[in-house]
């Protein structure tokens, strides 16, 4: 799979037949890493320490290369979710940047939440965020998204040793995701390898995470162990 043609772009020049897809978790996650991957262009600044690079709301568009009806993708890089001192910082910029999204009346597909399966524990739960994610999206654009894919990074770093370490690991992720309250949410772990394929598979699970959401009632949850 070749390079995508991509950009970056501002929120008011998003079409609105794009799936918006939202990539969140904290600073050294690997967000931009991933984006960068998807789209194959160094078109984010990556993080290489505690200090993060992602300070404002990125949106950057490609092409999806399944897509057939000429929709496109937009992949939403945002700050990272790292001190509760911080919050509201990331709270101002989220939700100023949803507002954008309201008043274009476009809608967020989905969101990739990431996480380093190097961390040895869940310092700083994802459900804690996307509790506060969910929180300023109903505030902002009058809902949350349907889909939702928890997805472990950093799979290559470490000795050969350590992978079973990282898949016990998973397995541990597996069983605190299964029992996360997901308000009608169709949600999967999934893996990324830090390639192109890897990221677009993520994707293409999204997206076909479609089909399933219209008939989940409130309070039910479908959880998928794809990972």
């Amino acid at each position: 799979m070749g390079a995508a043609i991509s950009r970056r772009l501002p929120v008011e020049s998003i079409d609105e037949n794009c799936y918006i897809i939202a990539v969140v978790g904290q600073t050294g996650a690997g967000k931009s890493t991933f984006i960068n991957t998807a789209v194959g262009n160094n078109i984010l600044a990556v993080s290489h320490g505690l200090k993060p690079d992602t300070r404002q709301v990125t949106c950057v568009e490609c092409y999806d290369p399944e897509s057939h009806d000429g929709r496109k993708v937009v992949f939403v890089d945002t700050p990272g979710f790292d001190s509760e001192k911080e919050e509201s910082v990331i709270e101002k910029k989220l939700k100023s940047w949803l507002r954008k999204v309201s008043s274009k009346k476009l809608k967020i597909f989905g969101i990739l939440y990431l996480h380093r399966i190097t961390d040895h524990k869940l310092s700083s739960p994802p459900i804690r965020h996307l509790t506060l994610l969910r929180t300023w999206c109903e505030e902002s654009i009058k809902g949350f998204p349907k889909r939702v894919i928890l997805v472990t990074t950093m799979w290559g770093k470490g000795k050969s040793a350590q992978q079973s370490v990282y898949e016990k690991r998973k397995e541990e992720l597996q069983k605190y995701w299964d029992g996360l309250p997901f308000w009608s949410v169709v949600s999967e772990i999934m893996r990324f390898d830090k390639t192109t394929e890897s990221a677009w598979k993520i994707v293409f699970t999204l997206r076909r995470m479609e089909n399933g959401t219209d008939d989940l009632r409130p309070g039910s949850e479908a959880i998928s162990n794809s990972i």
